[in-house]
């Protein structure tokens, strides 16, 4: 009878400066996954989510500021707008006030860009949460302050429209249209965008014919 002799292997057990190596490597192929994730799903989210809320209080700021400057001066859109009528009650001439516009756009221009520069020293907050890019998780969590950097100086101009409201009634309105480069400070990025905001100034009825002159283009 022939007995077997069963040998068992030894284990060969891992140094411990292997284990480091593949330790080093683990945390390495984790960091770039996490910078990976970050920059391509967590940016995008945080720069769309960042532009909406700046958008927001930009729009916010600047119909606060329009309506503090029109009601301090008292103007209204009878002391920027003129209009001629004919013997037939027919619109001859709608002639605004731009003097008056112009100081109006001045004062509404320096106080935004002071509102602008005030909102760039303080940021705004977005929730922790959100930074996971996960939806549920939007809004949740303690605040992250990003930081805003405003870019160069506010341009802004008043357009003028004319909408019809009936047989012989036009709507003529007046907007002040704002224009500002806005650049965010994120954690590990910049990135900068562009916005155009447009706020209401005033607004009127005209009771007459409105010559095509003026329904085809623009008072200022």
């Amino acid at each position: 009878m022939i007995d077997y002799v069963v040998t068992k292997k030894k284990k060969k057990k891992l140094s411990a400066k292997t284990k480091f190596r593949i330790f080093l490597i683990f945390l390495l192929a984790l960091i770039i996954l996490c910078f990976v994730y970050y920059f391509k799903v967590v940016c995008p989210i945080i720069v769309g989510l960042s532009q909406e809320k700046v958008r927001s209080v930009a729009t916010s700021t600047i119909s606060t500021v329009v309506g503090d400057v029109m009601e301090e001066d008292g103007m209204s859109y009878s002391n920027l707008v003129t209009i001629t009528y004919s013997s037939e009650n027919k619109v001859e001439l709608i002639e605004v006030d731009t003097v008056q516009v112009n100081i109006i756009i001045r004062e509404i221009t320096k106080r935004v860009q002071e509102k602008f520069d005030l909102l760039g020293e303080e940021g705004i907050d977005i929730a922790l949460g959100t930074f996971t890019g996960i939806p549920f998780l939007f809004g949740i969590g303690p605040d992250v302050s990003i930081k805003l950097v405003p870019i160069g100086t506010i341009s802004t101009r008043v357009s003028s429209n004319f909408t019809g409201a009936g047989i012989n009634q036009t709507i003529h309105r007046l907007y002040f249209i704002v224009n500002s480069n806005i650049g965010m400070v994120l954690p590990g990025m910049t990135q900068n965008f562009q916005t155009e905001l447009e706020v209401l100034l005033c607004e009127n009825i005209i009771v007459g014919e409105i010559p095509n002159v003026y329904l085809q283009g623009s008072l200022i």
